[in-house]
């Protein structure tokens, strides 16, 4: 009986090692499946938007045959670039790019080989405006990433600072040999933001990711679905959104929705490990960053930001803030990009060229802010006394985002 059954066993084995690797296969290409609509939905793959990744020198136009959004046009599949083209003179590049990676350059960066103007590889000149332009409707300045970063004040996000901040934050994620670029955006998945759509989860089209994903949750994308915290909504229930330029419809799809709801919350990420506690040090401020003690938790102690919660001042004036941050009952916290760029802008400090409808702000590097900050407060008619209304303070000589005394004198 046992050497009967013996027998049927070695009959079936093969059958059930058969079935075993079927199974297999099929549990894998679902998996693969998965992650292969995540990228056709990004703005590299060839996704119904338009966008996608193609080269010139690989792509359909010039006869090769690779279409848009093939791996072709990032990887090189017979030999990697390590040296730069057209033969690899500094060894194998470790993730077979076309070109040298340089990590944390702000000129020669791989993603600069597509994201910039003149000399872009890409097949049609790519074209990312500012987030003044695309999403406050203000006057166009840069059209692409490249010269963002590379402004004649220069950007206030120096790559090689990012990388060794996010090294330092997250001791187990990232190296030296980060492409920086990756601590905010995912390559494989990051989104076509603008315009702004809103997706099935009631989320948005999205390019950033909360730096502590990479490796963890690589695919997680930050702001493509609600429930999760992912929205400036969720982040802080009495957000209001600014004006679009020369509007009364609100940032940053420019219609009637102001709560942040198809806004990510991307204070999270800043402050989750480059803008909390000990913040990152800037190279060109050659010290290390105010921290921002932004909080959603109205009772943490600590919390001394006007524009982290807007709490009453001790005159009851509430700094004047014009429309549409005039309702008294809210407690006002602002995100990130209402007044800073994430890549790099004509002001200091990645301040916006237009914030809550006024466009054209232009800071000096003298810091004369007085442009910027009447976008949001009236200090014409609004405030008594002549030396705010002289325009000729410097105004983060005493408002800053640690300001000791909830941002008043």
């Amino acid at each position: 009986m046992a050497r009967y059954f013996g027998i049927i066993n070695c009959r079936f084995r093969p059958i059930i090692l058969f079935s075993f690797l079927i199974v297999s296969f099929l549990l894998y290409n679902l998996a693969l499946g998965y992650y292969k609509a995540k990228y056709t939905e990004s703005a590299h793959g060839n996704n119904p938007s338009g966008a996608g990744v193609n080269r010139s020198a690989t792509s359909i136009e010039t006869g090769f045959g690779y279409s848009k959004g093939n791996c072709t046009h990032c990887h090189e599949q017979h030999a990697s670039i390590g040296g730069g083209e057209p033969s690899p003179t500094g060894g194998p590049d470790q993730f077979s790019l076309f070109a040298p990676m340089n990590a944390t350059s702000q000129t020669t960066n791989f993603c600069f080989q597509c994201h910039k103007g003149i000399g872009s590889v890409q097949y049609g000149i790519l074209t990312n405006h500012t987030y003044s332009k695309n999403f406050g409707g203000g006057t166009a300045t840069f059209d692409n990433i490249y010269d963002a970063f590379n402004t004649a004040t220069g950007s206030s996000h120096n790559l090689a600072d990012v990388l060794t901040r996010a090294t330092q934050a997250w001791t187990t994620t990232f190296t030296s040999t980060t492409n920086a670029c990756i601590v905010c955006h995912n390559p494989h998945t990051a989104q076509k933001n603008h315009p702004v759509t809103v997706n099935a989860l009631n989320g948005v089209n999205t390019a950033v990711r909360m730096p502590g994903d990479y490796k963890a949750n690589d695919y997680n994308l930050w702001g493509d679905e609600t429930g999760s915290g992912e929205m400036m909504s969720e982040w802080w229930t009495l957000y209001q959104a600014p004006y679009c330029k020369g509007k009364t419809t609100y940032e940053p799809a420019c219609n009637s929705t102001f709560n942040g709801s198809n806004l990510p919350g991307i204070i999270g990420g800043c402050r989750s490990g480059c803008h909390r506690g000990t913040a990152a040090y800037s190279t060109e401020r050659s010290r290390n960053l105010r921290p921002v003690n932004w909080t959603n938790d109205s009772t943490e102690p600590g919390n001394r930001s006007v524009h982290g919660k807007f709490p009453s001042s001790p005159s009851g004036d509430d700094g004047f803030p014009i429309a549409p941050y005039t309702d008294g009952t809210k407690n006002y916290v602002l995100s990130c990009t209402d007044c800073h760029e994430p890549h790099g802008s004509p002001n200091e400090w990645l301040l916006r060229t237009t914030v809550n409808g006024k466009d054209n702000i232009s800071i000096t590097s003298s810091g004369w802010w007085w442009a910027f900050c009447t976008a949001c407060h009236d200090l014409v008619t609004g405030m008594p006394d002549g030396w705010h209304k002289s325009g000729m303070q410097k105004c983060s000589n005493c408002h800053y985002h640690d300001y000791t005394l909830e941002g008043w004198f």
